[in-house]
């Protein structure tokens, strides 16, 4: 058995998988992603809910199985491929599915990162996961660059006998929903990106002593009252709209030399968060 099969943990209930399917929403005019099809539970409620779905599972053992299973079912494509490099669609698609654990950060940095993001995703993760990406602990950054374009939710909570092997920490369903107009304009996405990495990566303990080299004091003094936050606020302190009117008093009031400084600073991020994550069962890469 692979190291990605044990990484793997398989819903049982078909009952709940088709609640659930029919409980987001998905049609007969949705192209449907399932990553990590396992042995095809999703895979099939899919198949007979939603339109055309692509069912992807790297491991080979469990492909065959697949291949066999809906080799008559002319609406599923069943693919063999490590969905880290698959080509995302280029027409509108969702994504459902019961996610390897190990890799939850990189699949879902793909979908939202990568330029051709899904409508709606539904994803089964360890909850303490699914909590760093709407914005707790040390997902506050990843937060921060995608709720401007995302709504983030918890979706359904799941018992751990829902699973087999039974999984050794609390599982949830977290939904990501591309909003129809976002936060920020999309003229707009790159400045706010190298604003935000640039200002939440220092090192530095408040958020005045971060922002020195781009706002005056007087402008400091000014917009923090404005935005009703102290001017000793630490970054977390601030919630995600007095970050939006943050930035945009950043793009009013400070000039392009400035602005420059905080150049590349997205850039870092990216390159610093594209790392393979190490395979374990129960436990997800940090943001």
């Amino acid at each position: 058995m692979s190291d990605l099969t044990i990484s793997q943990n398989f819903l049982t209930d078909r009952g709940l998988v088709r609640k659930l399917v029919a409980k987001a929403g998905i049609s007969r005019n949705d192209l449907t992603l399932d990553i990590g099809a396992g042995k095809g539970i999703i895979t099939e409620v899919l198949s007979e809910i939603a339109g055309p779905v692509i069912s992807l599972e790297l491991d080979l053992k469990l492909h065959q199985e697949l291949k066999e299973k809906f080799s008559g079912n002319s609406k599923v494509v069943v693919s063999n491929e490590n969905f880290l490099q698959f080509a995302l669609p280029t027409v509108p698609y969702k994504v459902f599915s019961n996610i390897p654990f190990s890799i939850t950060s990189s699949i879902v940095t793909k979908l939202l990162f990568t330029g051709r993001v899904p409508v709606d995703s539904y994803l089964v993760m360890q909850k303490e996961a699914a909590n760093r990406f709407m914005g707790k602990g040390e997902g506050y950054l990843f937060s921060l660059l995608n709720q401007p374009f995302f709504e983030f939710s918890i979706f359904h909570k799941f018992k751990r006998e829902d699973f087999t092997p039974r999984p050794l920490v609390d599982v949830v369903m977290l939904r990501i929903n591309k909003k129809e107009i976002p936060l920020i304009a999309g003229n707009k996405v790159k400045l706010y990106q190298d604003f935000i990495c640039y200002v939440v990566n220092q090192q530095k303990p408040t958020l005045k002593l971060r922002v020195h080299k781009l706002f005056t004091s007087v402008q400091y003094f000014r917009i923090s009252e404005e935005l009703k936050f102290s001017v000793t606020a630490r970054v977390k302190d601030l919630k995600l709209w007095q970050w939006i009117l943050l930035f945009e008093r950043y793009v009013t009031f400070v000039d392009e030399e400035k602005k420059a400084i905080t150049e590349g600073a997205y850039a870092h991020y990216r390159r610093l968060t594209s790392g393979t994550e190490k395979v374990t069962r129960t436990k997800a890469r940090r943001l």
